[in-house]
């Protein structure tokens, strides 16, 4: 196996973990929710009346704090847990006591000659990848400058309660590469915070976005326009060469298999992987004639208007492969690709609104 493929499984393993986290997540989520509320009513502060609205002896009024955290830190905290517990049954509770004894304090010593130890090097990196992400979104104010040494103490711990349990051999290099993925993920944060505050300057230029949005739309518009105009045989042809791609990076050994069994199993996915294409292309059109249609606020009614525009966009081109050789028109596919509008827009539009609600606050 190569080395890709060698993540791929042992992703695999750590994937496994999820769903019992993610009940575990839940109820911490719950316990939060209802901790915060009682805790809002018991919290008050004191805010003194401005000069023209102060009663002539001086008295303050009592605003009550319904909700002490920000809503992206609680949803931020939930992600947290259910990561963290992730972290703790791969690095832990997966591992038998006493199973791992040594210690390896050179740098790049666990490298190794082959490709499963070069993947473990590189996995590293991959564990801290969300501690990096999700951190800076739990913490207050300027709290994120904290994220890439708590990652490193972090990781540091995990080494120390390895090293005296037996369930982890001690590493320089998983520190450091662990280090490393705190800070790409802090990168990332950062990166995914200027593009939203780049994506609010620009929806407030209207004439500049309308236009913008109205060339990308009508560019999309005729490649979906192409994508339908492939014969049937040909549009399968092209699915199924994403479908292998899709196999490959999932199964570990679907290069072993034979042609016969890799196309079986190819084709297994063909509808998912067809309807899937067929939700996002029109996800991405209607996102783009919601850009077009909003003023500078964005309204639920301009929602629903994009829903529709991309849903007759979609009932034309369903009929417009009645005239493609071994292709056919169905209502089944326009309900699809409408869902799949009202998905994106449904996205965007919880996206602005929270956007929207935090910069007014």
């Amino acid at each position: 196996m190569n080395i890709f493929q060698c993540m791929m499984a042992d992703i695999a393993k750590v994937v496994s973990f999820v769903p019992k986290a993610a009940k575990t997540g839940i109820v911490y989520g719950i316990v939060m929710l209802f901790f915060c509320l009682a805790a809002g009513k018991l919290r008050y502060r004191q805010k003194k009346k401005q000069p023209e609205g102060m009663n002539t002896d001086g008295e303050t009024e009592t605003v009550c704090r319904w909700w002490p955290l920000r809503q992206g830190q609680w949803i931020g905290s939930i992600l947290f847990v259910i990561y963290f517990l992730v972290l703790l049954q791969t690095v832990f509770f997966s591992r038998e006591p006493g199973s791992r004894w040594g210690t390896q304090l050179q740098f790049l010593g666990t490298w190794g000659t082959t490709m499963q130890d070069h993947a473990w090097v590189l996995e590293n990196i991959l564990l801290f990848l969300p501690f990096g992400i999700l951190l800076p979104v739990c913490l207050p104010g300027r709290g994120h400058w904290l994220t890439v040494p708590a990652g490193i103490l972090c990781s540091a711990c995990i080494e120390y309660i390895q090293l005296r349990t037996g369930r982890g051999y001690c590493q320089l290099d998983d520190v450091v590469m662990n280090g490393l993925g705190a800070l790409a993920g802090w990168l990332i944060w950062w990166l995914i915070r200027l593009f939203c505050m780049g994506v609010r300057l620009f929806w407030h230029q209207t004439f500049i976005r309308k236009r913008v949005f109205l060339v990308a739309a009508v560019l999309w518009m005729v490649v979906i326009f192409l994508f339908s105009s492939q014969p049937a045989d040909e549009s399968t042809q092209t699915s199924l060469r994403v479908e292998r791609v899709i196999c490959a990076l999932m199964i570990p050994d679907y290069n072993m298999k034979t042609p016969e069994e890799q196309t079986a199993l190819a084709e297994r996915i063909e509808f998912p992987v067809r309807k899937g294409a067929h939700m996002t292309e029109y996800a991405i059109l209607a996102v783009l004639l919601l850009g077009i249609l909003a003023g500078e606020y964005m309204e639920g009614c301009i929602v629903i208007w994009s829903v529709i525009l991309a849903a007759l966009y979609a009932s034309t081109d369903e009929f417009h492969q009645l005239f493609v050789p071994g292709r056919s028109g169905q209502f089944r596919d326009v309900l699809i690709d409408s869902c799949g509008a009202a998905a994106g827009t449904l996205i965007v539009y919880a996206l602005w609104w929270r956007g929207s609600r935090g910069h007014r606050k």
